[in-house]
């Protein structure tokens, strides 16, 4: 009898079980012998849908049942009944290939629970008939070197990794089935989505050909000039490392205006393709979408919009262009040559249970990965975020590089010597160093603030909360050439007054901006004059980048001004770092943004917050236990707080024509269009949206859904300063 795999019900094109799983172990075998576990990949793929061999699930396949049932937990039950600690290891991969890592949970589980030790009991289906095209499976012969002794860290961190090998392979060759039958042209467009990256040899060389026309070319325009005298001197450094170096982990600590992301890929790329290297693709990790789109277009110009693929929750593909499909199929997987990302979408895959946040993780082994502004990794999960970075130095043949101006003292936490990329530290800051520091000691008036801003041309003041950044720009005595930024503004609204903003300060025009951090976070503008509230050393620094940025004006005519306010009330990590900040300003007031200022700053944040604060949610100790629960790590391993409701502002023709196609379409469509919404949303908190939602302002987007909802009251979006808002004299909802 032959035993069906797949089944087209339009072409009746059938694919043989035994075919599916040897065509699955291939690929799964393939991507875990990049990590040393090639025989343990071919047995999780050769298993994995054992128990489509029942008689339900083939009357299933060929639509005789409206459900084939379980067919993921017998293939683990085959395994798990061998005896051995790396089958089992496999089992629990393949229990999971459908709905997602379970919990191992223990012997007592009740036989209904989903746990995996509740399923390695459950009665199935009969499914024996495997046996007639399979053999008895056989342990390997040797456990991987590096989860040698059997550590329990090591072992749940492998078990994604495997788990991500048999995913991905089960998709790619599901994905080719059902490609097969479509008619030529579209099979033959959709075959070629999967392919057609450039080497990273060839990248190398595209790269090299644009840096030296732009720095090395003695003919070029700005040769000459100082500051780049000293970009040229850094890039260098981190094309020469690149190309003898061997070490596993460095740092980059290069000043703002020092030129890191082109040097930083430089570095990549220089070491990605030197023979013997080892590395199979670049990761850049970024923590904010406002600058991954910044960086990947730099990226895209060098490299080829085709060669980067860009990931993160809101990112939108272009479906009708192949690019944008070649991206989006890419983005599934991580399998391109140039990955930038987020930290959220980073680390919540090392922790993660889902199939699809896990299927990329095996595409990450080999890779050379730059953690851009290395200091923003979250605090309240440092640890387990810095343990998973060592592990893939450690076991999974990685190269990391943390790059920042303001480098943390993370060293402790990876047990790793660093090997530093920019050359003569001391003179590179000496020579950025564009801006005097101005700390004040007594606590201003934020009407009194107001009034001394509407007196400077130009000026940015930064503030920690969204009630302060509406409180100051509303107390500004005048309107005209000043600005509010927050993310009450969606993000084409930002873009929008951005975009005025630089064109005001190019003009010498008025342009007076009260902003939360967000501006923080490499946002290309540059002003005579900073105003920042009291925060942590790095997010002073951040704010001081955004002074003089061009180095066109006297240092000390470029005033950064360090403020405290009156009413301004700071949650507890936040004061915190704003403590050891003060701390720092009394020991280093001449020298604030110099390299030995931020590590001690970093070094009394880390002493100060203490061990329980760096793992809030005790995510080692949860990696730790014997047998671990990964679905329970995944739920705690929340880099965002957020219990904030997706309200789709349609406050221009575009989003209008957005919003209508939307209303027309739902599922694979709508997911397309539902990312590209993404640039038209503001996130409420669970308090104002409820009142907007009892007040009418809100409605779900489709009837069937909660995923997003549309603003339809549009008074509540002030387009002119604030964004999202309400007026409080008429009992609404004020939205912060």
């Amino acid at each position: 009898m032959g035993y069906l795999g797949h089944y087209d019900t339009k072409t009746k094109k059938q694919q043989r079980l035994k075919e599916h799983l040897e065509h699955v172990a291939g690929l799964a075998a393939r991507f875990a012998a990049v990590f040393g576990a090639e025989e343990l990949g071919a047995l999780a793929g050769r298993y994995h849908d054992l128990g489509k061999y029942s008689v339900q699930f083939q009357a299933y396949l060929r639509g005789e049942r409206s459900s084939g049932g379980d067919h993921s937990t017998g293939g683990a039950q085959v395994l798990f009944r061998r005896k051995s600690p790396l089958l089992l290891l496999a089992a629990w991969a393949i229990a999971g290939h459908h709905g997602g890592l379970p919990d191992f949970g223990g012997d007592f589980d009740d036989a209904g629970s989903a746990t995996f030790c509740s399923r390695m009991r459950k009665e199935l289906p009969d499914f024996s008939a495997w046996k007639e095209e399979e053999e008895a499976p056989v342990p390997p012969d040797a456990v991987p070197s590096f989860l040698q002794p059997l550590d329990i860290y090591r072992m749940q961190f492998f078990t994604r990794m495997l788990f991500s090998c048999l995913v991905d392979a089960d998709f790619l060759d599901t994905e080719a089935f059902y490609q097969s039958c479509l008619p030529e042209a579209e099979r033959t467009a959709g075959e070629r989505m999967r392919r057609g990256f450039d080497s990273l040899p060839v990248l190398k060389q595209r790269f090299d050909a644009v840096v030296e026309a732009r720095f090395f070319d003695e003919r070029g325009g700005r040769y000459g000039e100082p500051i780049n005298a000293h970009r040229r001197e850094i890039l260098r450094a981190c094309l020469q490392e690149g190309e003898a170096g061997e070490e596993r982990l460095y740092r980059m600590t290069v000043p703002t205006g020092g030129g890191k992301t082109l040097a930083s890929l430089g570095f990549a790329l220089h070491r990605a393709a030197r023979a013997g290297s080892g590395v199979r693709r670049i990761i850049y990790v970024i923590p904010y979408t406002s600058i991954i789109e910044q960086n990947a277009q730099v990226f895209q110009n060098i490299l080829g919009t085709q060669n980067v693929v860009v990931h993160y929750a809101n990112a939108a593909y272009d479906d009708t262009q192949e690019a944008g499909r070649r991206q989006r199929l890419a983005a599934e997987n991580w399998d391109a040559p140039l990955i930038v990302t987020t930290n959220v979408q980073f680390f919540s895959s090392l922790y993660a249970s889902r199939t699809s946040a896990c299927r990329k993780l095996h595409n990450i082994a080999h890779s050379l990965i730059i953690f851009d502004e290395a200091q923003m990794i979250p605090l309240d999960f440092l640890k387990p975020c810095l343990e998973a970075v060592r592990t893939l130095l450690a076991q999974y043949g990685c190269t990391a590089v943390l790059c920042t101006a303001t480098q943390p003292a993370l060293r402790p936490f990876l047990g790793l010597e660093m090997k530093e990329l920019c050359p003569r530290i001391e003179e590179q800051f000496a020579f950025f160093s564009r801006v005097t520091f101005d700390v004040r000691q007594e606590r201003c008036a934020p009407d009194a603030l107001a009034e001394e801003i509407a007196h400077r041309p130009q000026a940015l003041v930064v503030v920690n909360s969204k009630r302060m950044a509406r409180q100051l720009y509303e107390a500004v005595p005048e309107r005209e050439g000043v600005f509010h930024l927050s993310t009450n503004l969606c993000a084409a609204h930002r873009t929008r007054v951005l975009t005025e903003i630089r064109r005001r300060l190019r003009q010498g025009e008025h342009c007076r901006v009260i902003s939360t951090s967000l501006i923080e976070a490499g946002v290309d503008v540059d002003f005579p004059l900073v105003y920042r509230e009291l925060a942590g050393l790095d997010s002073i620094l951040q704010a001081a980048g955004r002074c003089n940025r061009e180095g066109k004006r006297p240092r000390e005519n470029s005033i950064v001004t360090v403020f405290r306010l009156e009413g301004s009330k700071m949650p507890p990590q936040l004061r915190r770092q704003g403590e050891v900040a003060e701390s720092i300003f009394g020991r280093y007031a001449a020298r604030l943004s110099h390299p030995e200022a931020v590590e001690a700053y970093f070094r009394e944040l880390y002493d100060l917050s203490g061990e329980a604060a760096l793992d809030k949610e005790a995510i080692l100790k949860c990696c730790r236990q014997m047998m671990p629960q990964l679905k329970t790590i995944d739920r705690k391993f929340q880099l965002i707080d957020d219990d904030s409701a997706q309200v789709l502002i349609p406050f221009d023709e575009e989003a209008e024509a957005l919003l209508a196609q939307l209303r027309t379409e739902q599922g694979a469509q709508s997911r397309t269009l539902l990312r590209r919404a993404g640039v038209y949303t503001v996130g409420v908190r669970q308090g104002s949206f409820q009142r907007l939602l009892d007040a009418g302002a809100v409605a779900p987007l489709w009837e069937s859904s909660t995923a997003l909802y549309v603003l339809t009251d549009l008074s509540l979006y002030d387009e002119a300063a604030l964004g999202l808002r309400a007026d409080v004299s008429t009992g609404q909802a004020v939205v912060f």
